[in-house]
């Protein structure tokens, strides 16, 4: 059986990455002939490639093309990618028949408040009815929670689908109120998969607290967070965006270095959705600071493993003080994820196969 994975695969992003990496990963670890379709919207690449060469600080070419260069390498190394490449959806109708089921997602392929707006590539709409199943597997429509004009086109493409998998509670809500479909809420793939083979060791002793943040850091967070690395002597350390707070700025790790980053931590912290992913499959203690363009996914997530008092709050201060911040059941966290982890793998290997199947726990 040959299968095609549509998703957000050629950015400049570590979470974009990893899930695609997983995604690709889990299915070919059940003997799936499977390949992401190479399609980069020609706008999107622009967004992504004007940036690596800052005209206001040239220095930082020397940080972005190599962390860039170093994403696509891994990408490459990691997974397979379909033998044609595509800028624009016109081409993709040569894949219309290729693939015996086409999947897409994970990540926020649906959603029609971003940069992308509406694509109806990302609907599978290329994708022909006689020959090809089409599946959705962890998509998110983001913080789109109405489908406003676009609610017939999206309707009429999401019921051409066999099986819905989606990522959130308001993805969920969304496909069962403005489509009339049943679908079902699953995982995201990275945590599908075991990372010990893509980790790679920090090179550095010290005991250190992980910051992975995108955009401002408010005030009462950085005090917060100097207090914690203080209280606890730990050094900051800050990947991806440099962080005047941090002793050691890693702005071009590779995945591997990222993920070994989060697996050596004694403490992180982040506003991202896999920041929030990575620090619970290392069992972690962490923090989030939840921002309101990722409250859907992360709050969600946090609320399904009964771990939402890891959001920042002025308790989670008060609790520096006493050590209860490091306090996470995560025997109790370990036995939930599991479930969904193999319900997760259930239902994805049941709408390619088509068949029930009985998926064995790994704990």
């Amino acid at each position: 059986m040959k299968i095609g994975i549509l998703t957000f695969h050629h950015v400049n992003n570590y979470g974009a990455t990893l899930q695609a990496c997983a995604l690709w990963s889990f299915l070919n670890s059940q003997g799936y002939d499977v390949e992401i379709i190479d399609y980069r919207p020609i706008k999107i690449v622009w967004t992504y490639f004007r940036p690596l060469i800052p005209l206001k600080n040239i220095k930082k070419v020397f940080v972005n093309i190599p962390r860039a260069w170093k994403m696509r390498q891994f990408l490459l190394s990691h997974v397979k990618l379909s033998p044609k490449k595509f800028y624009n959806p016109k081409g993709l109708q040569y894949y219309h028949d290729k693939y015996d089921v086409v999947i897409c997602g994970s990540d926020q392929v649906w959603c029609i408040d971003s940069i992308r707006s509406f694509d109806s590539t990302f609907f599978l709409d290329f994708v022909s009815n006689q020959t090809t199943r089409r599946i959705s597997y962890a998509a998110s429509f983001g913080n789109t929670v109405t489908l406003r004009s676009y609610q017939k086109q999206i309707s009429e493409l999401i019921n051409q689908f066999q099986t819905i998998l989606v990522r959130d509670s308001n993805s969920l809500k969304i496909i069962e109120k403005e489509c009339d479909r049943e679908a079902r809420k699953v995982l995201d793939p990275t945590f599908l998969i075991n990372y010990d083979a893509i980790k790679i060791t920090p090179k550095f002793q010290d005991k250190y607290l992980l910051l992975y943040m995108h955009g401002e850091i408010k005030p009462e967070e950085e005090d917060f967070i100097k207090l914690l690395a203080k209280s606890e002597n730990l050094t900051i350390v800050s990947v991806d965006q440099p962080n005047r707070l941090a002793q050691i700025n890693l702005e071009s790790a590779n995945p591997g270095e990222w993920v070994g980053l989060y697996s050596q931590a004694n403490y992180i912290i982040t506003n991202t959705f896999h920041g929030t992913i990575f620090s619970i499959i290392f069992n972690k203690p962490f923090s989030v600071f939840v921002r309101s363009d990722k409250n859907n996914k992360v709050t969600d997530l946090l609320i399904d493993l009964e771990l939402e008092k890891r959001i920042f709050s002025a308790e989670q201060k008060n609790k520096l003080l006493n050590k209860e911040i490091f306090d996470i059941d995560y025997k109790s966290v370990s036995k939930i994820l599991q479930t969904k982890t193999n319900e997760s793998k259930k239902y994805l290997l049941e709408a390619i196969s088509q068949e029930k199947l009985n998926i064995k726990s790994n704990a």
